[in-house]
């Protein structure tokens, strides 16, 4: 099988980290694999090493605020653009399928004349953005994964949800022994992840240790010091990005999840299950159907810092239930969020997809 990976990012953002695990699959199965994206980045560096040929294109730095004339305009042309380019390599390489692994290349990708999935990591939650997936996976080339229920629902009927899966963070029992507690946040420093939240939190608790593993990711860097200046003078320690995710969970008593809806299902919820690191989450998107209240996790009240506090102080208060949703936690990521369940059902699918292709080109029998 011949297939051409596509990405509005070459940054190892949690959805970049789900593509890479999807072509190790590819190159353990034999498929004959390219990778087109804007920019440089560690997915380039992956693929060169991996032998995966690649092709950069223009990076397309849009914010996610309300889009002017001119972002419309450059939107047109950039896709322009990407079309010519994704036409080149499926032309050259003779592609059976096209793997669009974000919302902002569909539509270039669905140009291409070759069936293509469409993987949404994240809820759409613009009006135009789920105008153009609905319109693209109107044909019948198309097909769509979505990462929960929450996603699925606003794509349409041609959606299959899969939940992704993460490797072995190695498992450590947790008992609430230990004062302060170590509460921690991970991954990249943008407002959907609730940085602000966390922050508020930390202030309604004055005995807490409260550690930040992160940095400013595909986003406006102006956030990141938005929350640094509101955490002077707490008890709040910035650690900058860390790519050793295990060593982080290992270190702190709780990870909290403070994630808006648009989020879905955050990665870290499963790699902190396989760690045996309780969670505190919010009830938005897609955490609700990651996470069993009082049993995996916590859930709180409502989406806010007051509600995050008070969850947060019910898990640090509770050793029965941290010990709970410690155990717990890595038992639903064995049963559901390994690794290896996520790559054999998108590989299946691959295939499924691609067995479909080669059918429909078949000469009928005379």
């Amino acid at each position: 099988m011949r297939i051409l990976f596509v990405d509005q990012f070459s940054d190892l953002g949690g959805a970049q980290l789900s593509l890479r695990d999807v072509m190790l699959e590819g190159r353990r199965r034999g498929w004959d694999m390219s990778f087109l994206a804007p920019g440089t980045g560690p997915l380039f560096r992956f693929c060169r090493d991996a032998g995966i040929p690649t092709q950069s294109i223009p990076a397309m730095p849009y914010s996610s605020a309300r889009k002017s004339a001119l972002d419309v305009f450059r939107y047109g042309f950039d896709m322009s653009r990407a079309a010519l380019a994704i036409r080149h390599i499926v032309r050259h390489r003779e592609v059976d399928l096209i793997y669009v692994n974000g919302p902002r290349l569909l539509l270039a990708a669905s140009a291409a004349s070759r069936p293509f999935i469409f993987h949404s990591h994240s809820l759409l939650d613009k009006r135009y953005s789920r105008i153009i997936a609905q319109s693209c996976l109107l044909s019948t080339k198309g097909a769509a994964i979505a990462v929960s229920e929450s996603v699925a629902r606003v794509l349409g009927p041609k959606v299959r949800v899969i939940h992704n899966g993460v490797e072995d963070q190695g498992y450590v029992r947790r008992w609430s022994n230990r004062r302060p507690a170590r509460i921690g946040i991970i991954g990249r420093i943008s407002p959907e992840k609730g940085h602000l939240d966390f922050v508020r939190a930390a202030r309604l608790m004055p005995d807490a240790r409260f550690i930040v593993f992160g940095a400013a990711l595909f986003s406006d860097p102006t956030y990141e010091r938005e929350v640094r200046a509101a955490a002077a003078g707490l008890p709040i320690e910035f650690r900058g990005w860390t790519n050793d995710v295990p060593a982080a969970l290992h270190e702190i008593d709780i990870v909290a999840v403070p994630s808006s809806a648009v989020e879905a299902t955050p990665r870290i919820v499963m790699e902190a299950f396989s760690a045996g690191t309780p969670v505190v989450a919010y009830p938005s998107g897609g955490i609700p159907e990651m996470v069993r209240h009082r049993d995996t996790g916590l859930l709180t009240a409502n989406a806010s810092s007051g509600a995050l506090a008070q969850a947060l102080k019910a898990m640090v208060a509770n050793s029965e239930l941290f010990s709970r949703c410690s155990a717990h936690g890595r038992r639903e990521w064995e049963t559901r969020f390994r690794l290896q369940r996520f790559q054999s059902d998108i590989a299946g699918l691959i295939a499924e997809r691609c067995g479909e292709r080669r059918r429909q080109e078949e000469p009928a029998a005379v």
